[in-house]
């Protein structure tokens, strides 16, 4: 009896201690570590459709990722490749990896589209569908240039930009503002830009204008290619800029924004952005990468250059959001410059360090040529080039195509034409090789600063890319030189 009494004591005995365990968070199932989560991918490139060349890093946005790399796999039909990022491009939330070419014994299929996964000890992500598109390669010493439909009229400080039609071959130009030789305007023109680079017959004027006069702004556009907008929808935005013609240079801080009709480029009605720059700015240059617009340099009130750089996330709507002030400034201040994104990095190129009073004089600028990281807006720090251009261009153009950039026009120490064009590479490293002078029929001999020049979404007829050059004001030895309506194109390679 008494050893039955023992016995049933033990069990009651470690009965309640498994209970007390359990409730301490001790025994087998209370310690079990949670199983990591299945990772998640939002969005790459925060884009609607993204779109990617081989060779060039992309950018993952999601959750679940973990602090340690796993993978990324991109597959097309029977090609399945894993990329291992490292760990300094990976994050809880974010990646950045680079697209290959393929297995390295079969290619992806360019242009065509890869399923993108991200693989870690949680699991297999959903899948996104990446757009490759081609790096085509061309060469500069193999350009021609002719002329195409030309401006109503002669305008400087005016802007351009060339819009995505609703197909691979339709496409827009669109050009804001400038200073016709009276005033400056608020006039907005289209016209419909063909493959080889030539234009429509006529130029439209837009029944939707500028709200307000503008010259040497900044112009930016989105689309469901390099941001978050909804599919098929165009934005563009107009920056900053001034005024009147009669205004001391600081400009403004505005931000107008317009859809465009993808398939018959009609300008839609314009409407201020709540979200106005930190400050006013003339002269500044802006760019869309990966879903944020960003704003560098340009002169501020009292005809000061700044070394600001900004960027603001844009809205699945086409407005932008709250503007961030980079810690890391540009080295030197600086206005009229040009900036591009390339392979996750920002560049700027040259520009005016003086103080200017008058945003259409011929003032020289550097030759500096800085690049730094750009992730999710934010900006890296900023390392000098080794290699600064040739000219001390400043007012000038820049053509970003395909791992070269051609830095054009303007006004630079030396005479008018001796300086026009100069080209660069962007290196594996992500630095620009040594800049090369183009002369001859490689330039179109426009010798104009202050004008508008874009690169041309569409491919020409040869597999190459198109760059537009409109209006300006002749760079003279004995300025004021004359404002200029003719539009250039390159007819070759």
């Amino acid at each position: 009896m008494k050893r039955q009494w023992m016995i049933a004591a033990q069990v009651a005995l470690l009965a309640s201690l498994g209970t007390w365990l359990s409730g301490c968070g001790g025994g087998s199932t209370g310690s079990t570590t949670p199983p990591p989560p299945v990772p998640k991918i939002q969005n790459i490139n925060s884009s609607t459709t993204p779109t990617n060349p081989v060779g060039l890093p992309i950018e993952i946005n999601g959750s679940g990722f973990q602090a340690a790399p796993g993978k990324v796999n991109f597959t097309q039909g029977s090609i399945s490749v894993d990329v291992v990022p490292a760990a300094s491009a990976w994050s809880d939330t974010g990646i950045v990896a680079v697209v290959p070419a393929g297995n390295g014994t079969t290619n992806f299929t360019v242009p065509g589209t890869v399923s993108v996964t991200v693989v870690t000890t949680g699991g297999t992500s959903n899948a996104v569908t990446l757009n490759l598109i081609q790096t085509l390669t061309f060469n500069p010493s193999g350009m021609g240039w002719g002329t195409t439909t030309a401006l109503p009229k002669a305008m400087t400080g005016l802007r351009a930009i060339g819009v995505q039609g609703s197909t691979s071959t339709s496409a827009y130009v669109v050009v804001t503002g400038g200073y016709d030789g009276t005033a400056n305007t608020t006039t907005v023109l289209t016209n419909t830009l063909n493959s080889n680079g030539t234009l429509g017959a006529t130029w439209t004027t837009s029944t939707n204008p500028l709200p307000f006069a503008r010259a040497h702004h900044a112009m930016a556009e989105a689309d469901d290619s390099n941001s978050l907008v909804a599919a098929g929808s165009r934005y563009i935005y107009v920056i900053g800029g001034q005024q009147a013609s009669t205004d001391a240079p600081g400009g403004t801080n505005t931000v107008y924004i317009a859809s465009v009709t993808a398939s018959s480029g009609a300008i839609g009605t314009w409407t201020a952005s709540p979200n106005t720059l930190p400050q006013a700015l003339v002269g500044m240059s802006a760019t869309v990468h990966n879903g944020y617009l960003y704003v560098a340099g340009g002169l501020t009130t009292g005809a000061i250059p700044t070394n600001a750089v900004y960027s603001a996330p844009i809205n699945t709507d086409g407005t932008i959001g709250t503007w961030t002030t980079a810690t890391n400034t540009l080295p030197t201040a600086a206005a009229f410059g040009e900036m591009f994104v390339f392979g996750g990095k920002i560049y700027w190129i040259d520009g005016d360090p003086n103080n200017s009073t008058a945003p259409n004089a011929q003032g020289t600028g550097n030759t500096n040529v800085y690049y730094a990281s750009a992730l999710r807006g934010t900006v890296g720090t900023w390392t000098l080039n080794p290699n600064l251009t040739i000219h001390n261009r400043a007012k000038g153009v820049l053509y970003p195509a395909f791992g070269q950039v051609i830095s054009g026009e303007g006004v630079y120490s030396g005479n008018p034409g001796s300086g026009e064009f100069e080209v660069s590479t962007v290196n594996a490293d992500g630095t620009l090789a040594s800049w090369n002078g183009l002369t001859g029929v490689n330039v179109p001999a426009a010798n104009v600063y202050n004008a508008g020049g874009f690169v041309s979404p569409l491919i020409s007829p040869t597999n190459t890319p198109r760059f537009l050059l409109l209006g300006g004001q002749a760079y003279s030895l004995t300025p004021p030189g004359a404002l200029s309506s003719k539009v250039y194109y390159n007819t070759a390679p």
